[in-house]
């Protein structure tokens, strides 16, 4: 597993770069407002239309609107990186400024520790990872299928898909369409109750065959 440092540069000297924190709250999901005091530091133009977030699953590109003479991280890219963190609720997020147009961004969970990231993935095959949260487990659990994921990969309909473990177990799930996303539901309990999946662990889904996921799972207190 690999976790991200802020401590110190690799030359041992203090992180001196600039930065500030938020707590994820309700209203900080649609934008995310950039601490006035820290507008100075953005001075040329493209650093005030435009954001790359980098975190150890990669690189997004957010959208810098103004507003009331204030700056937010907009709508679309941030709300994308929200759903790909699984960011929740009283989450703490800090961003240290790499002096371009770039910010390194870390994740702390709720228990003050921060999150750690499986090492990078690779695999021929497509896949989508999701950190799992409250709704992901329990009585009612389900996955949401990416938006992008189920464009590009899976049609826009019911159908079953089997999720093997690391065992090579196979696991009969149920898709369901709500509106116009798709999520796992019948039989995700079960494969979720019977590998012991807590909050916070990050599960890897890979498509591997056209009806067939290979779930790859990372506990969060590994």
């Amino acid at each position: 597993m690999a976790k991200q440092k802020l401590g110190k540069d690799d030359f041992g000297s203090p992180d001196k770069r600039p930065g500030f924190f938020k707590i994820i709250w309700f209203a900080n999901t649609i934008n995310l407002r950039i601490p006035p005091d820290f507008k100075h530091h953005l001075v040329s133009k493209e650093q005030t239309e435009r954001a790359i977030l980098k975190t150890p699953r990669g690189n997004w590109v957010v959208k810098i609107v103004q507003k009331e003479g204030d700056l937010y991280f907009a709508q679309k890219g941030w709300q994308q990186f929200l759903k790909h963190h699984s960011l929740g609720h009283a989450e703490f997020v800090v961003f240290k400024y790499n002096g371009d147009t770039s910010f390194d961004v870390v994740i702390y969970e709720q228990n003050g520790c921060a999150r750690n990231y499986p090492s990078r993935f690779t695999s021929p095959f497509p896949f989508f990872s999701c950190v799992m949260k409250n709704h992901n487990i329990g009585t009612s659990s389900k996955v949401f299928i990416p938006r992008t994921f189920q464009q590009k990969h899976l049609p826009l309909s019911k159908q079953g898909i089997i999720l093997q473990d690391s065992e090579g177990v196979s696991w009969p799930v149920t898709v369901t369409i709500s509106g116009n996303k798709l999520m796992l539901i019948g039989g995700w309990k079960a494969f979720a109750d019977s590998h012991s999946i807590e909050k916070g662990d990050d599960c890897i889904f890979e498509l591997v065959e056209q009806n067939m996921m290979k779930v790859h799972i990372f506990r969060h207190n590994n």
